[in-house]
């Protein structure tokens, strides 16, 4: 499977998933042959992921595992030994570590520059970002030295996201797509649709076709054995570049679906 950064270009998102499904979802997608597996302090399923990565049979060195540090977590007292308890439970350190929402502006040099002392201490292999803008994923960028190589965020046909897209490639940051179907609300457009039938794949394989072939990572979340295969026969074709801007031209600024009270007023910063 292609890698963009080393991370690979189709994951298994495991959020709001808990307990025996949160363990099944995982293992199926390891049995399947995903590699990528995305999770966080906040979704409170670390320990069951851990216990899937374990049990799987696959060396850890071929897996690539995610984790991210909970807002509340940031603090000079919190964050170090939050990402020890992460580590534990997953069973070792996480290939990439992310901040999961940008710390308040008094806090965002501090919370960064303790993220770089986890890699330096050796509690992750690499560093991000998560739900950071352009301007923030910048100076996340410089303050840690030009560590950071990823930046996961809302990503979907319904969000125009080509500024930070764009940003991000000047960067060299990979942008990683969460919500990619955008809870099914992406599949519903006219052109998605006529796309599908025209060239028979379901809806869902047109839209994570269209974020990974701009060198976007997809990381859907499915419980469905049958739906994470349709995920992964999603790489196995390509959109024209007429099919791929009729899907751009989709996407508005006030798209979002996932904005939580605390980032009010911030996604212009």
């Amino acid at each position: 499977m292609k890698t963009l950064n080393g991370i690979p270009i189709l994951g298994c998102g495991t959020f709001p998933l808990k307990g025996e499904e949160a363990y099944r979802t995982v293992r199926t997608a390891i049995d399947l042959g995903i590699r990528h597996i995305d999770t966080a302090q906040m979704y409170g399923n670390e320990a069951d992921v851990g216990r899937a990565l374990r049990d799987c049979g696959v060396p850890r060195e071929d897996l690539y595992v995610v984790t991210k540090v909970d807002p509340g977590n940031l603090s000079a007292d919190r964050f170090a030994a939050s990402v020890t308890r992460s580590m534990d439970d997953l069973g070792g350190p996480p290939d990439l570590l992310l901040i999961h929402w940008p710390p308040a502006a008094e806090e965002f040099d501090g919370a960064v520059e303790r993220l770089v002392l986890e890699m330096q201490k050796g509690m992750t292999r690499h560093i991000g970002v998560s739900n950071f803008t352009p301007n923030m994923m910048r100076r996340a960028y410089e303050r840690a030295g030009g560590k950071i190589i990823n930046n996961q965020v809302e990503f979907h046909p319904l969000l125009d996201q080509s500024a930070l897209l764009a940003e991000a490639r000047k960067l060299g940051v990979v942008l990683s797509a969460y919500s990619p179907l955008g809870r099914g609300a992406a599949l519903k457009p006219d052109s998605i649709q006529d796309i599908a039938r025209r060239i028979g794949r379901p809806p869902s394989e047109v839209v994570l076709r269209w974020i990974t072939q701009q060198d976007v990572v997809a990381m859907p979340m499915t419980t469905k054995r049958e739906n994470a295969l349709s995920n992964l026969a999603s790489l196995e074709f390509e959109l024209s570049p007429g099919d791929m801007a009729a899907i751009s031209r989709i996407g508005r600024p006030e798209g979002r679906l996932i904005n939580p009270g605390w980032m009010a007023g911030r996604w212009s910063e």
